[in-house]
């Protein structure tokens, strides 16, 4: 075995082995890239050939109501030279540092956003960008099992089945973008740890892969991290290996610091918004029991996961891998089993996560950890199998293989007994499979067949082969798919002949299926492709009291009851609702007024009625949101310079009881010079307490995320360790060398 020289003067293995399962085929030089490539050229076909049967296959639900017009916004602010941090316009969907999934820390992010906005397809942008992402998750998780000693097939064939998992490719690949980011870089990052750790190779691939995992803004992918760097101090520790345990923690702090940066602004936002929960709930939402585990070999089973208005998700969220009855193939040697001691570790901690309750405090469905439980897995079948070490006795091994496939098979039938055709192909497919593994595995073929990369081919082409009943029985995510328009000029010119700002009253699910209603309204984060500025948008943190005023859900729907309170007037300010909050133009939804839309307000008038929407408009346009929204009587202030992120306010005239309240929600983070931040108006708008101002005084109210210069400082200290610690690595490696050198040529 080679070595290496570690960042500490110490030799370590490298990790590339030189035993007889690298002599096959596979393990040339060319086949070094060969299986690989062949792998991720199988998974980005697999990946289109979804597209071929549904095309808008990955452009479903929250991808069509919040990535896709949050990657268009972003792209649009970066193209102008900026990040958009906080927008009042957008209000409960503004606070974008605190929102954290904008990924407005990760360049990857960027560069997808900036090519979103120049593209006219958002449709054609976003699957290019999901398949190179399954793509990448492949090539991961073959480096993954590599670094678990499987052999190059195996490896593969790993990088291959993994991104087949059935979440993966139900949920998070068509709707969850984030989700799927996430699950294409963990591997990555993983695999970088054990070279830093376990083989002491250099720290850059770690620094890089971690960055961006944590950036993406989706916590259970650092959760997971968090779980794999856990799992590495402990074995280091009980191992008591110094330079291991320093590694560790190195490693850790970083992705500590990284993790300050980009989750503690929604931690301390958290206390006026919906998520401020510590609670431990099961409501059956979204969580795996027992039963449902044991479909985990079955591609076309829906298990019995209670989801959104169906008792059973109508799609294989827990497939895992065909394979798994083949364990019973093998009998892994001592050795091996304590090599995979990281993956039984973490998959344990994930197996209980997924069959944990619904919510745990902030964190809501557990069964979004089954991609990485996945992985975990496929990799480990992958170095049981590459060892090759047999079952003693080949009748028990196959019949212990069939009985497991028989006894999911039932298992799975009778939580969905309407499923017993997909089960019964689903159960022949495997059956053929395991019976022509154990035959390559037992049975003698002719020895210029190199075994293991026969049986990989075996377990990877079953693996795509259950694609086709997949597809015929699941040609589609579950998830809502809005038959909205595709491409971005349309949806700039919805809606027509409106003043900013706009924001959206009515139920906007109903009807959501009929395409037409599409030229008249968006919905969620599509609004941010219309050229009118439109605040019911999605967010992940709905501002409380604001939401509850509007009656308003996460993507912006409202109940009808909300044009009542726009048009109402607030006792505090005397002043309406819809002045306070900046808005000229509301977009009302027909089918939330039945009998017919009430009367309006002088001022108001309807300036368009459609087939499914009325657009009701000022008559006199007001200032729209981020300024001066109401001042109390005998008080007067001018705007002298306003942005997203504050305004500066001259005092012209002070009354007897001062105040000024801003068309701004008043969210944790703002602060002010010349007066004091007062209670919010109605729970949820900035107001100014101006009674220690002063005819002529300046105020300036300012904007920075909660917790700003501990997440800056972070920030700074991750940015030098990305810079810092790789080179004083390679530094510390060329000594080491030196000197090894040098104590060689000594006689």
């Amino acid at each position: 075995m080679s070595v290496a020289i570690s960042s500490v003067g110490a030799t370590v293995p490298t990790g590339e082995p030189t035993d007889p399962r690298d002599l096959e085929q596979g393990a040339r030089p060319k086949g070094q890239v060969l299986w690989p490539v062949i792998a991720v050229v199988v998974t980005v076909l697999v990946a289109a050939s979804r597209v071929l049967v549904t095309p808008a296959f990955y452009f479903a639900d929250d991808t069509q109501t919040g990535t896709a017009g949050q990657w268009w916004r972003l792209g649009g602010d970066l193209l102008s030279g900026q990040l958009p941090v906080l927008d009042p316009h957008a209000w409960t969907a503004g606070n974008y540092l605190a929102e954290g999934q904008w990924g407005l820390y990760n360049p990857v992010i960027w560069v997808i956003a900036i090519c979103t906005r120049l593209s006219d397809d958002p449709v054609a942008a976003i699957t290019t960008v999901k398949i190179l992402a399954l793509g990448a998750m492949c090539l991961g998780s073959y480096l993954l099992a590599r670094s678990f000693d499987a052999s190059r097939p195996w490896s593969a064939a790993a990088g291959v089945l993994v991104p087949l998992g059935g979440f993966t490719v139900y949920m998070d690949a068509p709707s969850w973008t984030t989700g799927l980011l996430n699950v294409a870089v963990l591997p990555w990052a993983w695999w970088a740890l054990r070279r830093l750790v376990e083989q002491g190779r250099g720290p850059l691939p770690y620094l890089l892969t971690t960055s961006v995992l944590v950036t993406f803004g989706y916590i259970f992918g650092v959760i997971v991290l968090i779980v794999v760097l856990g799992e590495s101090l402990i074995r280091a520790a009980v191992q008591r290996d110094r330079r291991r345990i320093l590694t560790v923690l190195a490693a850790g702090g970083f992705a500590a610091l990284l993790t300050v940066t980009v989750y503690l602004p929604g931690v301390l936002t958290a206390p006026v918004t919906i998520r401020n929960s510590s609670a431990i709930v099961n409501s059956g939402f979204l969580n795996a029991d027992l039963t449902d585990v044991l479909a985990a070999s079955t591609a076309t089973v829906t298990a019995s996961i209670h989801s959104w208005g169906t008792e059973a998700t109508t799609a294989p969220l827990m497939y895992v891998l065909w394979a798994l009855p083949a364990l019973t193939f093998f009998r892994p040697s001592r050795q091996l089993q304590l090599r995979l001691i990281p993956l039984l570790i973490v998959g344990s901690v994930l197996l209980l996560t997924v069959t944990a309750p619904d919510q745990i405090g902030p964190i809501r469905w557990p069964v979004r950890f089954i991609p990485y439980l996945v992985l975990v897995v496929v990799v480990g079948f992958a170095a049981i199998a590459s060892e090759g070490r047999r079952a003693r006795s080949p009748r028990a091994a196959l019949a212990g293989a069939m009985a497991i496939l028989a006894g999911a098979s039932w298992v799975s039938a009778v939580n969905t007994p309407w499923e017993w055709r997909q089960v019964a192909i689903a159960g022949l497919v495997q059956a053929v499979g395991l019976t022509a593994l154990w035959f390559v595995v037992f049975r003698a073929v002719p020895k210029r067949i190199p075994v293991r990369s026969v049986s990989a081919l075996i377990a990877a082409g079953i693996g795509v082969i259950l694609v086709a009943p997949q597809l015929y029985f699941f040609p589609a995510t579950p998830l809502p798919r809005l038959p909205v328009q595709n491409d971005t000029s349309a949806m700039n010119a919805v809606p027509g002949g409106v003043t900013d700002d706009v924001i959206v009253v009515g139920n906007i699910y109903a009807g959501w299926q009929g395409a037409a209603t599409y030229a008249e309204r968006l919905v969620a984060n599509q609004w941010y492709f219309s050229h009118a500025t439109v605040s019911s948008l999605y967010t992940v943190l709905p501002y409380r009291t604001y939401v509850t005023d509007l009656c308003a859900d996460l993507r912006g729907a409202t109940c009808a009851k909300a044009l009542d309170t726009l048009m109402s007037i607030d006792s505090h300010t005397r002043t309406q609702v819809a002045t306070l909050l900046g808005v000229n133009s509301i977009l009302v939804m027909k089918d939330s007024f039945p009998k017919g839309l009430p009367a309006l307000p002088t001022g108001w008038r309807v300036a368009d009625d459609e087939a499914y929407t009325w657009t009701l408009s000022r008559d006199r346009p007001i200032p729209t949101a981020g300024g001066v929204a109401w001042t109390s009587a005998a008080t007067r202030v001018e705007t002298i310079a306003e942005s997203s992120t504050g305004i500066t306010l001259r005092v012209d005239e002070i009354g007897p009881s001062p105040e000024v309240v801003l068309s701004r929600l008043a969210w944790p983070g703002y602060s002010v010079a010349g007066a004091q931040l007062a209670d919010s108006t109605r729970g949820y708008l900035l107001t100014l307490d101006m009674s220690s101002a002063k005819v002529g005084d300046t105020i300036t109210l300012q904007f920075r995320a909660p917790g700003w210069t501990v997440e800056m400082i972070s920030l700074a200290i991750a940015v030098a360790a990305l810079l810092a610690w790789p080179i004083a690595s390679a530094v510390l490696r060329r000594r080491a060398t030196s000197r090894l050198r040098a104590k060689a040529a000594t006689p």
